[in-house]
């Protein structure tokens, strides 16, 4: 789920996963129903010629420098197909891909490099209340002969304060600095392993709240960085195939994260002030052995913390 702060802007960002026939359309059913014509991060390149190693592009023409969101592309050639590519340089007349084509491919007919990322900004009105709003994505993707009508689904939660441990590429390698050494010839930095371990901490936190409280209700999100880091790590070692230290990571992981849930300070009445109630609460379950009350406004106590449920009780 994508998530925005309440009543600013928000820049709605898309990567398409194929190349683009005319301009795709976001439909957008906030407070008030709207469709916006999304924009391409920057124009077609035409590649004329490739270099022996299969990842050095010539260009038609001096094009601009690549910027850190435009690295996802298309490269369309005219008797060898659709290729899905990272970009890492964009100089003068030459394009340098993140990893060599599959195979050898024939360029004596230009071909075009067209960039993944489109965008429209949806302007803060239509980020109030604070609420989950759905959004649709309506394109005609290109297969090369034919084209096909496709919609990209999903939601925007409208909040005061998203989620967020503070946790960048920087902070990681410094909290486990062995991990300097570790980033894929295909990124530049950590980002894509960061945003996925924190949606898994999401999952496990909300997992642990109580029912009608989420991730965006806790004040102290930064207690959980380093619960984050190791999940981060945990990932980076699982795609080096070092399982046995990234099962390492990961128990070291939640130790740290039941840490943190331990005294977190929560929302509970929505007014985004930390209320003398609000604050260093515990937090568990999402266990089967936890004791969960059934009504909102049950608080619950020391026992209920660690009461153990046996087979065939009722609670």
């Amino acid at each position: 789920m994508r998530k925005a702060v309440t009543s600013l802007d928000y820049l709605f960002t898309w990567n398409s996963p194929k190349p683009i026939d005319g301009t795709p359309v976001l439909s957008y059913v906030g407070p008030v129903a709207q469709d916006y014509s999304l924009v391409s991060s920057r124009a077609d390149l035409s590649v004329i010629a490739i270099a022996n190693d299969r990842r050095t592009l010539t260009l038609s023409a001096p094009a601009d420098p690549l910027q850190a969101d435009q690295i996802r592309a298309h490269l369309i050639t005219a008797t060898d197909g659709i290729f899905s590519v990272t970009v890492v340089r964009v100089s003068d007349t030459t394009a340098i891909l993140a990893e060599p084509l599959p195979r050898e491919i024939d360029l004596s007919t230009a071909s075009a490099l067209e960039f993944a990322l489109w965008s429209a900004t949806i302007p803060a009105a239509q980020m109030t209340p604070s609420n989950t709003y759905a959004y649709y994505v309506s394109y005609v993707a290109d297969l090369g002969q034919y084209t096909a009508d496709r919609v990209d689904k999903g939601a925007i939660k409208a909040t005061p304060r998203p989620f967020d441990t503070g946790l960048d590429h920087d902070a990681l390698v410094r909290i486990i600095p062995v991990l300097a050494d570790k980033v894929p010839r295909r990124q530049a930095d950590f980002t894509p392993q960061i945003q996925a371990s924190l949606d898994e901490l999401v999952l496990k936190i909300r997992d642990q709240l109580s029912a009608g409280l989420t991730e965006d209700e806790i004040f102290n999100a930064q207690d959980f960085a380093l619960a984050h880091a190791y999940c981060a790590g945990a990932r980076i070692f699982e795609s080096a195939l070092q399982m046995t230290v990234a099962e390492e990571f990961r128990t070291r992981c939640d130790e740290l994260l039941h840490s943190a849930l331990r005294s977190i300070s929560l929302d509970l009445n929505g007014d985004g002030i930390i209320d003398s109630g609000e604050i260093d609460l515990t937090e568990t379950g999402g266990s089967s052995r936890d004791f969960r009350a059934s009504w909102a406004t049950y608080t619950k106590t020391s026992y209920d913390k660690t009461f153990n449920p046996k087979r065939a009780m009722r609670h």
